[in-house]
């Protein structure tokens, strides 16, 4: 070996030890990549007038996939995110943005908890979705408008959320989204909640302000706290009666559940008020109550009843009446089918019915089955 060759050597040598140096210590890093397809053939009775027959986009769950990262940085201390995106099953366009569900990164402790920022849910969806059967057998069969945010609706775009550690059975979080403009308090939000589970009982409550997010101008609503894809999903309550825009949204909701064994029972209850731009206000309260339970490992039954009760400044007293049915059957660990049905019934003041994400009725009722398949990966 020639004195040139051994030289070069050394050096290769040497700039790989030294690269090593300056990289630190190693850790484990783990990314997943997730999501989940879900459609179904769908029947409405009443969709502006007319019966619907249609493939639904998301069935069960909405679309989506992600990725969620996960480094151990030692000491108990680990680097994490989340990265989700929505899209649709029926035409495979892309809802909500690039990562329009979430998308955060953020620190976590095993002993005093995660801290992330970023696109997040609030404590209404993040605390309380498992109070809701929507979001465990019955598809879209949220409250009306899903007016209290269980259903995933809204998220805090811009946001600061802490979660503490399980503590006797005791989890706390909160949350805060920042308007990003000059305006105080000009779209913006916070949010709070606690859990406690221990043994087959789980309690729950969660509240959650929406400040000025309507009255924003269009570049503030872009940045502040909720944007156009959460504030333009179809409610009949995102606008007063003579057409105001929301100037401020209080939800305040509590849930408990309890397994019996042979059967889950979960119940909730849900407190908003809308306070809207023309000084007007409405009030709504959810009251919730289901039970499912296990025929065999493989085939899960349920059944729902939702009461909603509203009450405009003016004076009106809308109310609701829903009832939702859902069954669903593994045939594996990823993949299920499922049948589902809800029916929603007007009353008092209310001129129509509006079964989650459908057009109103025409008349006082609307009733929607849906027959479908979901996967998870």
């Amino acid at each position: 070996m020639s004195i040139r060759t051994r030289f070069a050597g050394s050096v290769v040598r040497a700039a790989l030890l030294g690269t090593a140096a300056l990289a630190g210590p190693v850790h484990a890093q783990t990314v997943t990549l997730y999501g989940v397809i879900s459609t179904g053939i769908q029947y409405v009775s009443n969709a502006n007038g007319g019966r619907q027959f249609a493939l639904a986009n998301g069935g069960m769950m909405p679309p989506r996939f992600g990725f969620r990262g996960d480094e151990d940085l030692g000491g108990g201390n680990h680097a994490i995110f989340t990265l989700e995106n929505g899209f649709s099953i029926a035409n495979g366009a892309l809802l909500g943005g690039m990562f329009g569900r979430q998308a955060f990164v953020g620190l976590r402790n095993d002993r005093y908890g995660t801290l992330t920022a970023g696109r997040q849910y609030e404590e209404m969806t993040s605390s309380l979705w498992w109070a809701m059967s929507a979001n465990v057998f019955s598809g879209i069969g949220a409250h009306i408008g899903d007016n209290d945010n269980m259903f995933f609706t809204n998220r805090f775009n811009n946001s600061v959320r802490y979660q503490s550690p399980t503590l006797n059975g005791l989890t706390f979080a909160s949350s805060f989204a920042f308007a990003n403009s000059t305006a105080f308090s000009n779209n913006d939000g916070f949010s709070l909640s606690a859990n406690y589970a221990r043994g087959p009982l789980k309690l729950g409550v969660a509240a959650t302000q929406f400040n000025r997010r309507s009255n924003a101008t269009p570049a503030n609503l872009t940045a502040g706290a909720v944007d156009s894809t959460g504030w333009g999903f179809s409610s009949p309550f995102v606008l007063s009666q003579s057409g105001a825009g929301t100037d401020q949204q209080r939800i305040f909701g509590a849930g408990a559940g309890y397994d019996f064994g042979v059967i889950n029972v979960t119940a909730d209850y849900t407190n908003v008020l809308f306070n809207y731009s023309d000084t007007t206000g409405l009030r709504l309260q959810n009251a919730e109550l289901s039970a499912y339970t296990r025929i065999t490992p493989s085939w899960l039954i349920g059944a729902t009843y939702i009461f909603t009760y509203g009450e405009y400044s003016g004076g009106d007293k809308p109310r609701w009446h829903q009832v939702d049915v859902g069954t669903l059957y593994s045939f594996s660990k990823r993949t299920d089918g499922f049948v589902t049905a809800v029916y929603q019934r007007a009353a008092g003041d209310a001129r129509y019915a509006q079964i989650y994400s459908l057009a109103a009725s025409s008349g006082k009722s609307q009733t929607m089955i849906q027959i479908g398949l979901r996967h998870r990966f």
